[in-house]
């Protein structure tokens, strides 16, 4: 590399794109604008979104405690159906 600014992700991340729509909505929902500009979604991602989201949720739930407790019962119940 010459002279310019590089970046190196340290999350970087190889797998199913749903698991970054995912975490993006673990903690709230973003607007109408970012999903028209994402495009089209695969069918059965509102399905497969609770269990992207469990393992943040426990990692929450055991780093910060009890006050996550009630979303992992709720995506665990959301699974569950």
């Amino acid at each position: 590399m010459s002279g310019g600014a590089a970046l190196i992700d340290p999350a970087c991340y190889h797998g199913h794109a749903e698991v970054d729509l995912a975490m993006l909505e673990l903690f709230g929902t973003p607007s109408a604008a970012f999903w028209q500009g994402y495009g089209p979604q695969e069918p059965g991602r509102a399905a497969r979104r609770p269990v992207y989201q469990l393992f943040p949720a426990l990692v929450h739930l055991r780093l910060f405690g009890s006050g996550y407790a009630g979303m992992v019962r709720g995506l665990l119940d959301q699974i569950a159906t």
